[in-house]
């Protein structure tokens, strides 16, 4: 099947929408788009698609480099659609998705533009299948149906809230070597000292080169790792506040509030109450 059956089997009707006025790749479940004339900006009428719909938006992402947000659009729920020259439409067949989705949950829910964050190793990720779709390389038909299947998954941890583990992977040993370390030993007390040490340099160029790469200081990183724990366990309405705070490596309630507050917007008892399972 060539791109353009590909891509009217996952966007579906295309009559009223210029298909020239975006840069598209398409490989049999999965394909991308990506709008290149200004005025294709606005609102796009009611519609729906066959396939599930995520959107990229740019304009949406948080004050921090390695996280964006994203929304996800199920089969046939109609929705309207804000275009703007900044982002990224993913269309994933919906057996494929729903396939991949019953691996982590016990049924798929009808999505209606929900929103979830995501980590900038997945935007790597498909700007590697369109790199690789633009060049036809050689065999090419492997990779990215290799491509497809990862960035699938990412982006349903990511709905989960897992795929923030990995939190733009440094490519520097050194560093993904201290990641590492506070992922795993997050609710222990972990000085920057400890994880400069792992990589065998001082305290001062340690601090620098992590900040350089992951636009963050190595205890804002421990910080954002503990509050993302601590998400997960506030949704489980039996841990108490408390305990959260101490399990996740903060001093004291007081500290693990102030922190959570500030990183979230919310207390950790008002986040609790919106999102406990």
């Amino acid at each position: 099947m060539d791109a353009d059956s590909i891509l009217k089997k996952l966007f579906g009707d295309t009559t009223d929408f210029d298909m020239a006025a975006f840069d598209c790749y398409a490989r049999d479940h999965f394909g991308i788009i990506i709008p290149i004339y200004e005025e294709y900006a606005g609102q796009m009428k009611s519609h729906c698609h066959p396939a599930y719909e995520i959107v990229i938006d740019f304009g949406r992402d948080s004050d921090k480099p390695m996280h964006y947000w994203a929304t996800i659009t199920s089969p046939e729920v109609i929705h309207k659609t804000d275009f703007n020259m900044h982002c990224y439409r993913i269309f994933i067949e919906k057996e494929y998705f729903e396939s991949r989705y019953l691996m982590y949950a016990q049924a798929v829910p009808v999505f209606e533009g929900k929103a979830f964050e995501f980590c900038s190793d997945i935007l790597k990720a498909l700007n590697t299948f369109v790199f690789e779709y633009s060049k036809s390389m050689m065999n090419s038909d492997v990779t990215l149906d290799s491509q497809t299947e990862i960035i699938t998954h990412w982006l349903i941890r990511s709905i989960f809230g897992e795929t923030l583990d990995m939190r733009a992977v440094s490519s520097d040993y050194s560093l993904a070597r201290a990641q590492h370390y506070i992922e795993q030993h997050y609710m222990e007390n972990i000085t920057v000292e400890k994880l400069a040490g792992l990589g065998y340099m001082s305290k001062t160029t340690f601090n620098r080169r992590f900040k350089k790469e992951l636009g963050i200081t190595p205890i804002e990183y421990l910080i954002e790792v503990r509050i993302k724990m601590a998400k997960l366990m506030l949704k489980r309405k039996e841990n108490p506040v408390t305990d959260i705070a101490m399990r996740c490596g903060f001093g004291s309630s007081a500290h693990f509030s102030s922190c959570f507050q500030k990183n979230v917007g919310l207390t950790p008892t008002e986040y609790r109450d919106r999102h406990a399972d």
